[in-house]
């Protein structure tokens, strides 16, 4: 009876463990995300403060790409909070539009050859990752039933319906 009553209680103990650590992470994603939101509201009120006094594109630019990168940024926290897992393809955006940002800043012809097809190489690197994730991602959204699915697989049933009523008439 003692036997039964050790595995039974550490598993209790095991899932009470797992669930606080997994809410203490949730929240301290809902954290992050808080504070990416702010950090993004803060600069695009400096954009609106930058256009309406002295006109800087290169500087408008850098900050709309900056929050091109929260954005992405917070996408990812939020599709951490709905699946608890890591989306690559974000990542790999992330780093595409940040990469592009200092390539686009500096501006092609001031940075080192070196550096510049080390910077090319990397951005090609990129878009072979995100191509590959997207497709698996795609798959496991559509296999989770996300609302897009729910919504296709309503008016595929509905254009079934059609057509079989037209057909009885």
């Amino acid at each position: 009876m003692r036997e039964e009553a050790q595995p039974v209680m550490y598993r209790r103990v095991h899932d009470v463990f797992r669930k606080t650590l997994e809410t203490i992470q949730d929240l301290i994603i809902i954290a992050l995300a808080v504070i990416v939101f702010y950090v993004s509201i803060k600069v695009l009120l400096n954009i609106v403060f930058e256009i309406s006094h002295a006109f800087e594109f290169k500087r408008v630019v850098s900050e709309i790409l900056y929050i091109m990168i929260l954005v992405e940024t917070y996408r990812m926290l939020i599709v951490y909070l709905k699946e608890h897992r890591v989306a690559v393809s974000f990542m790999a955006e992330i780093a595409l539009v940040a990469v592009l940002r200092e390539v686009i800043l500096t501006g092609a012809l001031e940075i080192e050859p070196l550096t510049l097809a080390m910077a090319t190489l990397f951005i090609l690197a990129l878009v072979v990752v995100i191509k590959l994730t997207v497709k698996e991602e795609r798959a496991d959204l559509e296999e989770k039933g996300f609302i897009h699915t729910e919504l296709r697989d309503m008016f595929r049933r509905r254009r079934k319906r059609r057509r079989e009523l037209e057909e009885r008439r």
